[in-house]
């Protein structure tokens, strides 16, 4: 077993944390959402269209930053549920644009209270500048490539 200096400090991997932490708030919110026939995909779907309206694939996956494949099945998904309907673009035929259905939006209106008691627990637990911080970074906050503490390094360059 290898107990050098750098790969100790991948017990401590920014990467991993995220991803284990991002695995542990969408348990908590497909928990809860449960009780309303939604997961945290379909609602954060539904949210989506309900704000910005008709979207084409494309322009959901970009805004909620999944991969374009992932969106097509969430979406397929949430279509067979009844709670979005898709339809190809008048001026191409190539393009598929989805909109929120009167079911989806009950739905959706349904599990906002649900969404607001996980939203408000889960940043009590980790606190508002934690969340702001997390709002930022997922954000594209994080232009710079960070660097090693008292260097100009970049983290990863030797």
């Amino acid at each position: 077993m290898s107990t050098t200096p750098d790969l100790i400090e991948t017990a401590q991997c920014l990467c991993l944390a995220s991803r284990r932490a991002a695995r542990a708030i969408t348990r908590a919110f497909d928990q809860e959402l449960r009780a309303h026939g939604l997961r945290a995909t379909q609602f954060t779907l539904l949210a989506t269209l309900s704000l910005k309206g008709e979207q084409t694939i494309s322009g959901l996956a970009e805004f909620i930053v999944a991969d374009r494949t992932t969106m097509t099945r969430n979406v397929a998904l949430a279509e067979e549920k009844g709670l979005v309907s898709v339809r190809r673009h008048d001026g191409d035929a190539r393009v598929r644009l989805v909109v929120i259905t009167p079911e989806g939006r009950e739905r959706l209106t349904a599990a906002l209270a649900s969404w607001g008691e996980v939203q408000a627990g889960l940043t009590a637990a980790i606190g508002s500048d934690a969340a702001d911080r997390l709002r930022h970074l997922a954000g594209g906050g994080m232009a710079r490539r960070p660097t090693r503490p008292g260097t100009s390094r970049p983290v990863g360059k030797r």
